[in-house]
């Protein structure tokens, strides 16, 4: 069976949540708080209960002929009361526990397994595989039922030893002197999971009296305790799937993700997708990675709800005008599973930068999410962006942009201006983020207890010399960088569309193309010219070099260059420089926090 459609009503937080045609594959996504978990809370709680309810409704579709016979129909309404009563009694069934059919099977968020019991060895067991377990069973947690799967396990290993044996004897006293040894071994689907999820790494067998599996880790044998909690989930969630060969079955799953590399989850997915036949998945999610792969299946993101009654579920696929546009920003549709105000931090480091504005804000601003954006392609197509994304809620979350001084075009403020986006778009007002952690007295401090008391690196005065002195060094590279900027700004993009090219044949379209480029290189020429180069060069030269005479030239000059040379003369890894460093602002006085305007930028997004 599958859920076709769902229509649920104040499953609070979620007020109006409606989908149809779903596929076998769905992901749940939205920012935390938004409602996701809860809401499968509640059809589990109904579907263990199918009864007419005005808050939920379902159309639940049959994958097998069994369930069609048994219904004597393709879907059930849940709507009417007589279609409950069919789903109720297909559901309430005792289930064999190696085969489960047309059933629920719920992993819960939490599925750190804890206290499992040693099982109590004895020389006999029955087939476990072919005990009942109550109809609810799989409707509990994993960790419900982690110590039935490993015990079920060893159970089987054990209980096919003592029928071999058994065997064995009878056809002895049988007067027989061999038997047919082509019986299956029961680790087998275990092991080749085992390989598929955790490779190199291999499942040699179980130790029964130390109730632990045998794994080959390289040249060394160990037990399953000495694996990373993450390997540990994924081995208790395929085991389980394994032991249970579910088919035709609903399966809920909170957060695959959790715990997991990316990697992992990816191969714990594929690999849950080869056991058994005829199930539906549905995945609750925050990850960026899976959702972004999965739009050719059912994407569902909940929006906060509103005033209004409209449906907080989007659907949303390849078609969907905000995944080109997220596309352009470099990120996968899946970015806005991460929360409500994101935040896009512009530059040619912005991943290591979002660290350190990590550990300036220090979870000030829990309602913010970071998000790396590399490079200048986002500058670059501010206008579409900025149309597209940054001026838009897009299914209740709100996208901002920072970036350094030196990603901005001089022409952007004015661009931002025109499209009301001065509370969207902001940038450093310094040209890098490292300018920030140029203050002599802040670096004499971090450096007090870290060197003796003769030391220049605790002298402010030697500081501020040293720092100017680096500064002075690097104003032809500055320079360099800044006219650079300046004629990219100026020529911007080389654009050699045509307008009008629809009904052009080859030989119109090669000529007009070919005037078109000439009138670009005519702009770019005129922009690159000798005279306008000498000057900005001299006209920066003397503007850098007056502000190293005058002492304000921390704004200006490029900080990167200089804080890392600085830390190489100190002989303290850069890294850790800026970490003491903020570590020591956070002691000192706010008012007097080199910080504040970084911190006023993020407290206006937050707003």
């Amino acid at each position: 069976m599958r859920i076709k459609s769902i229509t649920a009503q104040n499953t609070v937080p979620v007020r109006n949540f409606g989908v149809d045609d779903l596929a076998d594959m769905v992901f749940l996504a939205g920012p935390n708080g938004i409602g996701k978990s809860r809401l499968i809370e509640a059809i589990l709680a109904y579907l263990r209960d199918p009864k007419v309810n005005p808050n939920m409704h379902m159309e639940i579709e049959a994958t097998s002929q069994s369930e069609r016979t048994e219904w004597s129909k393709n879907t059930l309404f849940l709507s009417d009361n007589g279609d409950c009563q069919k789903l109720r009694h297909t559901l309430q069934k005792n289930q064999s526990r190696r085969n489960f059919r047309s059933s629920i099977l719920y992993y819960e968020s939490n599925r750190q397994i804890t206290n499992l019991k040693p099982l109590q060895f004895t020389w006999e067991y029955k087939d476990p595989y072919e005990e009942q377990v109550g109809w609810d069973f799989s409707f509990q947690p994993l960790t419900g039922r982690a110590q039935d799967t490993i015990h079920s396990i060893f159970k089987k290993i054990q209980s096919q030893k003592t029928s071999i044996a058994n065997r064995a004897i009878q056809l002895k006293n049988e007067g027989k002197d061999s038997m047919n040894l082509s019986f299956s071994d029961p680790l087998e689907p275990f092991r080749e999971a085992f390989e598929q999820l955790l490779s190199p790494k291999k499942l040699l067998g179980v130790n029964m009296q130390g109730n632990s599996l045998r794994i080959q880790d390289g040249e060394v044998e160990i037990t399953e305790k000495a694996l990373s909690s993450g390997e540990r989930e994924v081995l208790n969630i395929v085991f389980d799937f394994i032991l249970r060969q579910p088919s035709d079955c609903i399966v809920f799953f909170d957060e695959p993700e959790l715990h997991l590399h990316p990697e992992l989850a990816n191969k714990l997915i594929a690999t849950l997708k080869t056991i058994g036949k005829g199930n539906q998945f549905i995945f609750c999610t925050h990850s960026a990675e899976l959702l972004s792969g999965s739009l050719d299946n059912s994407v569902i993101f909940i929006q906060p709800h509103g005033d209004t009654a409209k449906n907080q579920a989007v659907v949303v696929g390849l078609e969907n005008g905000t995944y080109d546009a997220l596309k352009a920003i470099g990120q996968s549709i899946g970015v806005v599973s991460l929360g409500k105000k994101i935040v896009l931090i512009e530059g040619t480091k912005a991943s290591l930068d979002k660290k350190t504005y990590l550990q300036i804000i220090k979870g000030k601003f829990p309602n913010l999410v970071l998000v790396p954006c590399e490079g200048k392609h986002t500058i670059q197509s501010f206008g579409h962006i900025a149309d597209t994304v940054l001026s838009k809620t897009i299914w209740g979350v709100e996208f901002f942009l920072l970036a350094d001084r030196d990603a901005f075009p001089q022409e952007l403020a004015t661009k931002i201006n025109a499209r009301g986006l001065q509370n969207r778009v902001r940038c450093l007002d310094r040209y890098h983020l490292e300018n920030y952690f140029l203050d002599e007295v802040i670096l004499s401090k971090v450096f007090e207890e870290m060197e003796d008391a003769g030391s220049w690196l605790r002298d402010p005065q030697k500081l501020v010399d040293e720092l100017r002195q680096i500064a002075q060094s690097r104003i032809g590279y500055a320079v360099g960088l800044t006219v650079s900027k300046f004629i990219r700004d100026s020529v911007g993009n080389v654009d050699l569309m045509v307008s009008g090219c629809q009904g052009m044949n080859c030989a119109q379209l090669q000529n007009a193309t070919s005037k078109r480029a000439e009138e670009e290189l005519t702009r770019v020429r005129s922009t690159l010219g000798e005279d306008i180069i000498n000057r900005k060069t001299h006209e920066y030269f003397e503007a850098f070099s007056e502000a190293i005479a005058s002492g304000t030239w921390k704004k200006d000059i490029p900080g990167k260059q200089v804080l890392s040379v600085f830390a190489q003369k100190a002989k303290l890894n850069e890294d850790r420089l800026k970490t003491l460093y903020i570590n020591k602002v956070m002691e000192m006085d706010a008012t007097s926090n080199p910080f504040n305007d970084i911190l006023a930028i993020f407290e206006s997004f937050a707003q």
